[in-house]
């Protein structure tokens, strides 16, 4: 009978103590995304990229508006459904412009930043994209289209300093 009240005593700890352990917090799970009216999503390895330009030796820069290497980037969209007339796509960048070369990106301006040089971006035909202005109009094609850019750092004067050169730029879609 003592074991019987003892076990009978015991349970609503032992009920207890579950509850607490399940209830316990480990980590967290954010989801994103939404919902959108258009006739393409973008693949979701192209939202957030990351493009290395490298290391460019300052001597690549004469004169104002010399360019380094092309370096290629793409924005991939997937699911394109053109039954509903929209076949073109503008792409818009948009950034901190330089302050010598508002067309272009500008660099990060903190210490131990370079000087006198900007981030172009330019089309597939190789032709420069105005930053927040210019817009690259693109054709879509039915499933999956891949638009092709490239990135270049650009002497926005004729001296250019060393250091570091990173800039981040936003890009918006709209379909016609």
């Amino acid at each position: 009978m003592k074991k019987l009240l003892l076990g009978a005593a015991l349970l609503p700890l032992a009920v207890i103590a579950t509850m607490q352990t399940a209830s316990a917090s480990d980590g967290t799970i954010k989801f994103n995304g939404s919902i959108v009216d258009s006739p393409c999503v973008i693949s979701s390895a192209s939202q957030n990229q990351e493009v290395d330009l490298g290391a460019v030796k300052s001597s690549t820069f004469a004169a104002t508006g010399d360019k380094s290497t092309a370096t290629p980037f793409q924005i991939k969209l997937e699911e394109c459904d053109l039954t509903a007339g929209k076949t073109k796509v503008n792409v818009v960048f948009n950034g901190i412009g330089d302050d010598d070369d508002t067309s272009l990106l500008s660099v990060d301006n903190g210490a131990g930043s370079a000087t006198g040089v900007g981030i172009g971006i330019f089309d597939s035909k190789g032709e420069a994209i105005a930053l927040n202005d210019g817009a690259s109009l693109e054709t879509l094609s039915e499933g999956a289209t891949t638009l092709n850019y490239d990135a270049r750092y650009v002497s926005t004067k004729d001296a250019v300093t060393i250091g570091n050169a990173s800039g981040q730029v936003d890009f918006s879609l709209t379909y016609e």
